[in-house]
Order: structure tokens, then C-alpha cells, then sequence
């Protein structure tokens, strides 16, 4: 019996640690969820440096945003952190679309990414916050600030919060809180070109035919002019 209890709890002690190898994200800090603006660069290198590991060094096991960071919808990665011993992954979704506002990313929907030349205005930070979803404005909406520790420093690197109040017609009484990250850019990218993707089909033969359609309406409108002439002139007549 007793070899059987020491066996049992060997057994256990395996299934213990083979759960702590493959448990998901537990070394691996950061986002769940990320948000960038379809005509802004965000690269795999920006977004790895938003999360921190205390395994290790953090790698991209799977990539399904490199090549269609411009392309509206979802797009999935999976990130892989491991000192040799333990391994954690972490599946990040990143959501672009048409507009977000004049930032690097904001991840869990509340949460903005800047540079120091990127500067937003109160009103500006929370158009961005409803450009993600995370609030909607409607009817006739009135906002106090709570604590704002970033409209004074917004070109200084650092960590700020911006807390506000959002109060509407519609009934709405929210508190909303934000954590504004300020970096500077280390290697800033400054373009010599700067290359516009080649026009559609589409874009390509409207600019055909465009000149037609307006050469059409003036003729269309031109005609519409004579015909009214020529009526109030039959109607004066008869």
C-alpha cells in the first residue's frame, strides 16, 4: 500500500508539472486584444513591445497579420515565450480599421499607444476610445475629467492615467479610466518616397470615364435649360 501511495503521488507530481509546461499566457504579460488604423504602420517588432515575458525572450509562433495589417477585419497571432523548461503562449487579435485617430495602437479597447509626436486632446482621446468600441457617444453627451496626468506631459515619455465622466440625455452616467503610454521613438522611420499602392480596376475606369459623365451632365443640364426656355417662350405665346 504504501508503494502505491508513493507511486500515486510520483504520478501526480508529473501531471502537476506537464500543467504548469503547457499552461497558456501565464508568461507572458500583455494585451488580448489590439487596435490600429488600417492606413498606419504597426510592425510585428511595435507589438512585440507591448508585452513582457518572464520567460524569456518573446517569439511569434504564428502569424496571421504581417501582410494584411492594411486589410479591414481580424487577424490573429499566437506569441511563444520559453526559458527551456516552462512554455507559455498567448493568442493576441488584432482588429484594424478605417479609422482609429492620430495613435500607434490602443490595446483592450481603453488603453493608448503614442509616440511624443503624437499629441491628442481630451476630446481627441475619447474619440479614439469610441472608434474602438469601448464607448459610444450619443444624444447629448457632456464629459468631466477626473484625473488627466497626460495633457501636460504628452511629449514626455511616461505613463499616464486619464480618467473622465461621461453624461448623457439618454441617460448614461459612466466613469471611464485609460492608461496613455508616451515612448519615444528609438530609430524614426523618416521616408524619402513614399509609395501609393497602384489604383483598382475599378478606380481605373471610373477615371475613364469621368470626363464623359461630367461632359454628359453639363449637356444633360444644358439641354433642361432649353427645353424650360422653350416652354416659358410656347407659354408667353399662347
Amino acid at each position: 500500500m504504501k508503494k502505491l501511495a508513493v507511486f500515486a503521488l510520483f504520478i501526480m507530481s508529473i501531471l502537476a508539472g506537464s500543467i504548469q509546461v503547457n499552461a497558456s499566457s501565464t508568461g507572458i504579460i500583455g494585451p488580448s486584444v489590439i487596435h490600429k488604423e488600417q492606413n498606419k504602420i504597426l510592425t510585428i517588432a511595435d507589438i512585440l513591445d507591448l508585452f513582457t515575458s518572464t520567460l524569456g525572450v518573446i517569439q511569434v509562433a504564428d502569424d496571421q497579420f504581417t501582410g494584411y495589417g492594411n486589410v479591414l477585419g481580424s487577424h490573429l497571432i499566437q506569441l511563444f515565450s520559453t526559458d527551456g523548461t516552462t512554455h507559455a503562449t498567448k493568442d493576441v487579435e488584432i482588429i484594424v480599421i478605417p479609422s482609429l485617430g492620430n495613435v500607434l495602437a490602443v490595446t483592450d479597447y481603453k488603453n493608448i499607444y503614442l509616440r511624443t509626436n503624437q499629441v491628442l486632446t481630451p476630446g481627441q482621446i475619447v474619440q479614439v476610445l469610441e472608434n474602438t468600441g469601448h464607448l459610444e457617444i450619443t444624444a447629448t453627451t457632456q464629459m468631466m475629467m477626473l484625473s488627466n496626468t497626460y495633457t501636460e506631459n504628452a511629449s514626455t515619455p511616461g505613463i499616464y492615467l486619464f480618467e473622465f465622466r461621461l453624461v448623457n440625455s439618454a441617460g448614461v452616467n459612466a466613469i471611464y479610466s485609460s492608461v496613455i503610454t508616451v515612448s519615444e521613438e528609438d530609430d524614426p522611420f523618416i521616408p524619402d518616397i513614399v509609395f501609393e499602392a497602384p489604383p483598382s480596376l475599378l478606380a481605373r475606369a471610373w477615371r475613364f470615364i469621368e470626363p464623359f459623365v461630367y461632359i454628359g451632365a453639363l449637356i444633360f443640364i444644358a439641354y433642361l435649360a432649353y427645353k424650360h426656355k422653350k416652354n416659358r417662350k410656347k407659354a408667353l405665346y399662347t
